[in-house]
């Protein structure tokens, strides 16, 4: 769950600092912010997909406990999440401002 949602702030920091989103909108849906990253050029629309089917595949899944992760799994997110992350913050004109 908090790789997800580590994914889905770093892509909603881009968006707001390069201006394709206001800070006060709100986007709801886990795939309309992955589709809407791919939209403005974060990554390309087969990756943002990509993030979609792994949101519905896997969060799902394990957030209402319908299966549990393995470790494995566990530190594979992770590992996803940072690479997204560091990989948006590095290319943000602003990437003194995370403090990660």
């Amino acid at each position: 769950e908090s790789s997800f949602v580590a994914i889905e702030r770093s892509i909603q920091f881009r968006l707001i600092h390069d201006g394709a989103m206001e800070p006060s909108e709100v986007i709801s849906s886990h795939r309309r912010l992955y589709q809407r990253g791919a939209e403005v050029g974060l990554y390309d629309e087969a990756f943002g997909t990509r993030l979609a089917e792994l949101w519905n595949q896997n969060r799902t899944k394990t957030y209402y406990r319908l299966g549990i992760a393995t470790e494995a799994q566990a530190q594979a997110m992770h590992e996803l999440a940072s690479e997204i992350h560091q990989n948006l913050v590095d290319g943000s004109r602003v990437r003194y401002e995370c403090l990660c």
